[in-house]
């Protein structure tokens, strides 16, 4: 989406501080070396739960897996937006060039597909995934066992890069007719239906919130205590081709509502097609509803600039109980209330420690905004998907959504079936509610129910079209350190939508 032409008119200052991860615009340069610890997982009958990790405060969400005999413990960004696995190999040119590296960031973990002997060699120099950023990655397609979750998936095909400009690999699990390969080939949703790992092809998704450490993919079922209320579902909406090949629903309205309880309309349209996108650190909705939202809140689009919408810090603490609403499919669809520190980031100030010039503004506490202004790509990325407890159904083409209960505890998981689909399922009555502790992790308020990676789309073809309120929540600055890392990457991840497969 012109992200090199954006680049190029962003101030020098601002580049010395994207040239190290350029081509990440979501995933995290900063992500530590995995350990040889065993991945954390939770098996249960026909549902497998695999933690992930936000190493970087809104910088991607990532699954501890392991490919290969003997298993090789590789981490991977979920991705719902794209439908392929792949892995960087341990020979890739990036991870040998300390040029390459000085440009997009180390590389975070591979694979070494010498050491298994379950590796086999699908065909040679057919994968090729393209961004519309200028970065991807290319190499092999290949198989080898995959482990998630405590689910163990033979022959798994994958990508296997050998030359890359992303300095990590992906776990795409969207439908396989979006696969990038020009053939077709079952992806890991598929196998983990016909390899009678699960019932039906589905997960559901529990990000938690901002500073939460962790959040959880549970193949299969989903957690009662991980939502609030009623789960309500909504049918996927199919490309212009008749495919499903993205999460794409009807967002029918977007509304704000105050302190004082005054609610504000930015619908400018009956319906707008939105896709649900862990890959994709921000929000991306029409440009004329954002304008309107800017307006309201004085917020500054430098988009075309620094690449960040500037927005007062002040909003998190004199309307610490505003929330941003999303109603899914009509009136009595369901609504996911997004609070104002999900969507006004206290980062800004890093930034500027890294030499990021920021323009003349009207107002000195100067954040970042979790929402974007976009003509082309239409997401819901993690500042949405913290607040949403998601149900991604692909066998019947449905999506669950609930409002998130942050920081549960609990677990009480029901399974999904073919002849189910997503089950008539309510979650606890209200948000949970936890207090600011000493060492500084964040708390909850009471919420009462009731920073890209791909966006992608087959080889030739076009990219798919594109109750209750959430309280206040305590949110600690990140340190310094953080901010720095967190920095060189997401003034990349800022600078538009995530990356979308050409």
């Amino acid at each position: 989406m012109g992200i090199l032409s954006t680049l190029a008119t962003a101030s020098v200052a601002a580049s010395i501080a994207i040239d190290v991860a350029i081509a990440q615009r979501v995933i995290p340069v900063g992500f530590s070396k995995p350990t040889g610890r065993t991945p954390a997982l939770h098996k249960r009958a026909g549902t497998y739960s695999q933690e992930l990790n936000n190493n970087l405060t809104g910088g991607g969400y990532y699954a501890q897996v392991t490919v290969g005999t003997p298993p090789q413990t590789v981490d991977l960004i979920v991705d719902t937006g794209s439908s392929d696995v792949w892995i960087l190999d341990s020979n890739a040119n990036l991870c040998h060039s300390k040029t390459m590296q000085s440009y997009y960031g180390y590389c975070l973990s591979t694979y070494d597909p010498s050491n298994s002997s379950t590796y086999s060699v699908v065909s040679r120099n057919t994968f090729d995934i393209r961004y519309v950023d200028g970065s991807g990655a290319e190499g092999d397609y290949i198989k080898d066992n995959f482990g998630i979750g405590g689910a163990d998936i033979k022959a798994l095909q994958m990508g296997l890069a050998k030359n890359s400009t992303i300095n990590s690999g992906l776990l795409g699990i969207g439908f396989a007719a979006n696969v990038a390969s020009e053939t077709p080939y079952p992806n890991i949703m598929n196998l983990f239906q016909d390899q009678n790992l699960t019932a039906t092809q589905a997960y559901s998704l529990y990000l938690d919130d901002l500073y939460a450490e962790t959040g959880t993919i549970l193949f299969g079922g989903l957690d009662t205590e991980k939502f609030i209320g009623e789960l309500k579902t909504v049918d996927i909406q199919p490309d212009r081709y008749g495919n499903y090949s993205s999460f794409t629903v009807a967002l029918s309205s977007l509304t704000t509502t105050a302190d004082n309880g005054t609610v504000t309309n930015y619908t400018t349209r009956s319906a707008v097609p939105v896709i649900l996108d862990s890959g994709t650190t921000l929000t991306y909705i029409p440009s004329s509803m954002a304008r309107r939202i800017f307006d309201a809140f004085d917020a500054v689009d430098d988009t075309s600039g620094t690449g960040l919408v500037f927005i007062n810090c002040d909003y998190l603490g004199n309307n610490k109980n505003l929330t941003f609403d999303f109603q899914f499919g009509g009136k009595n669809g369901p609504v996911v209330h997004v609070p104002i520190d999900e969507m006004v980031l206290n980062n800004v100030q890093g930034y500027v420690e890294l030499g990021l010039n920021v323009p003349s503004l009207p107002f000195d506490n100067v954040c970042s905004f979790g929402l974007q202004p976009s003509s082309d790509y239409y997401l819901l990325g993690d500042t949405f998907l913290r607040s949403a407890y998601v149900v991604y159904d692909l066998t019947n083409k449905q999506i669950g959504l609930a409002q998130a209960n942050l920081n549960s505890t609990k677990s009480n998981i029901i399974e999904i079936t073919q002849e189910s689909g997503i089950p008539d399922a309510t979650g606890v009555a209200s948000q949970v509610t936890a207090e600011q502790t000493a060492t500084g992790l964040p708390g909850t308020g009471n919420v009462n129910g009731g920073q890209s990676t791909a966006t992608a789309s087959s080889s030739g073809s076009s990219p798919s079209q594109s109750g209750g309120s959430a309280g206040v929540r305590a949110v600690p600055a990140p340190s310094r350190e953080t901010l720095a890392i967190a920095a060189m990457t997401a003034l990349c991840g800022l600078m538009g939508v995530g990356l979308v497969v050409l």
